[in-house]
């Protein structure tokens, strides 16, 4: 297994700001020592929005950048940071900041490879006083504590599949949700390659068009159900450098977007 790509992988998964938060945790350790810093855009495309009971033809274009940055504080504990500037229908602001402590302490061998375990704990936090209501709504300015947990099984020939779940406890009158992404992926000296598939489920929450006991009288109190599939992408172009592209789409959900996701971000890592 190459040792000096492993250190990095985390940075490349967590490379671009496609989805939910449950995308920033991963079962791979940066190494003591060694940083990446991370510049990404995204273009996403609604070709719909799912209500409650189904999609209508109600589309929105969405444009971000984000900073990310990583660092392996031991050779079982990172720290990671990420920002967002978002533009939907013209109106754009910074998000909800993000930072993460990831834990994997514990990795046993297995056949040709290696499981590993851990916890991620994370939070966030709006930024800017960005606008939550109407088509034009960058976010839900609400604050966010995420416990999350990590599996994963890391084979010699450099396939790897993982699982990372937990729950989102979120600042009323956003509803809490649980969250999970499930990888499939392979790393050689030259190439990151992965599929995903991400989910989040609302503990209830309001619905955009809802009537009666379920109309929101703030975009605030909706709840967020989503599945999206996608995958991605790296090539390095020097001894320092990389590039990531990644494509998605959200297949189902409630109260978000019939999206199409196209993404691509710039690596430079640093290493001890």
């Amino acid at each position: 297994m190459n040792m000096h790509l492993v250190k990095f992988l985390t940075t490349v998964i967590l490379a671009l700001a496609s989805c939910a938060t449950n995308a920033q945790v991963d079962g791979f350790n940066k190494g003591k020592g060694n940083m990446d810093l991370v510049l990404s855009a995204n273009y996403e495309q609604g070709l719909g929005y799912f209500l409650a009971d189904g999609p209508i033809a109600l589309k929105r274009t969405r444009i971000s950048a984000a900073f990310f940055a990583a660092f392996g504080i031991t050779e079982d504990l990172d720290v990671q940071f990420s920002l967002p500037f978002i533009n939907v229908q013209n109106v754009s602001g910074l998000q909800d900041a993000q930072l993460f402590l990831k834990w994997l302490p514990l990795k046993a061998p297995l056949g040709n490879g290696k499981l590993s375990f851990g916890a991620a704990l994370g939070g966030s936090t709006p930024v800017s006083d960005y606008g939550t209501e109407g088509i034009s709504a960058i976010g839900q300015q609400a604050k966010s504590i995420i416990p999350m947990g990590v599996l994963q099984y890391t084979a010699g020939s450099g396939w790897f599949t993982s699982l990372v779940g937990g729950q989102q406890i979120v600042q009323a009158p956003t509803p809490d949700a649980l969250i999970g992404t499930y990888r499939l992926g392979h790393f050689g000296a030259k190439h990151y390659t992965e599929a995903y598939l991400q989910a989040q489920r609302a503990y209830g929450g309001k619905d955009y068009r809802g009537t009666g006991d379920q109309a929101p009288t703030t975009f605030k109190e909706l709840g967020v159900d989503l599945l999206r599939v996608g995958g991605k992408y790296y090539k390095p172009v020097g001894k320092r450098v990389g590039l990531v592209g990644e494509v998605s789409y959200v297949l189902a959900g409630r109260n978000v977007d019939q999206a199409l996701l196209i993404a691509g971000a710039f690596i430079l890592h640093f290493r001890k």
